[in-house]
């Protein structure tokens, strides 16, 4: 899986320091805007540019300027900075279990398991990593999907989470995903119209 790939060069990686001088654990408030938002941008043109990403065989993407700005204003004022800037570097990885990324015990990555569900099931399924190296460097995000669960993920991120429906709409297209009433992109669709439909009854 991806993962192995990441822990063959993970003492080799390099991870981007905070210019501000103040542990990243603060809140958006605590930072002037502006600096805060600039930092953040000088981190993901770090990210990219890093010669490093072209040895990892596995995805991998870097927060656009403009994601950066959703998150701060969608967050602002009273989320750490380290947990709303946690996915400026992101990386996806395929796996046939999670049970091995929910077996890790190592002190500076972050293991959330949404194998199950989130607390406000919206059909997402995965297992995210978070690596920090301390507190005044930026966190690096692994995502970690099943194929099956990549599959679904990816359909509910193009075509409900971006069209902003409520959760409930994402939770019922993982049950009949599940159910194997779900087998292909025009199933999905089609299953979705009806959820759609359903919910202005």
């Amino acid at each position: 899986m991806g993962w192995d790939c990441w822990k063959q060069m993970g003492c080799r990686w390099k991870y981007y320091q905070s210019q501000l001088k103040k542990s990243l654990k603060n809140n958006l408030n605590a930072f002037e805007k502006e600096s805060l938002l600039q930092d953040a941008f000088a981190a993901a043109e770090w990210f990219d540019a890093s010669e490093a990403l072209g040895e990892v065989a596995i995805d991998y993407r870097v927060k656009s300027e403009e994601s950066i700005c959703s998150k701060y204003e969608r967050y602002y004022p009273d989320r750490p900075v380290q947990k709303v800037f946690n996915d400026l570097l992101g990386f996806r990885s395929l796996c046939a279990s999670y049970e091995e990324a929910l077996a890790l015990c190592v002190p500076q990555i972050k293991v959330i398991d949404m194998s199950h569900g989130k607390a406000k099931d919206d059909g997402y399924r995965g297992v995210h990593l978070y690596y920090r190296k301390d507190n005044f460097h930026y966190p690096i995000e692994i995502q970690i999907n099943t194929f099956l669960d990549r599959q679904l993920n990816d359909w509910l991120h193009d075509y409900v989470y971006k069209k902003a429906h409520p959760a409930e709409v994402g939770e019922k297209m993982r049950q009949l995903y599940e159910q194997g009433q779900i087998t292909n992109l025009e199933a999905f669709k089609e299953a979705l119209e009806d959820v759609l439909s359903d919910r202005q009854k």
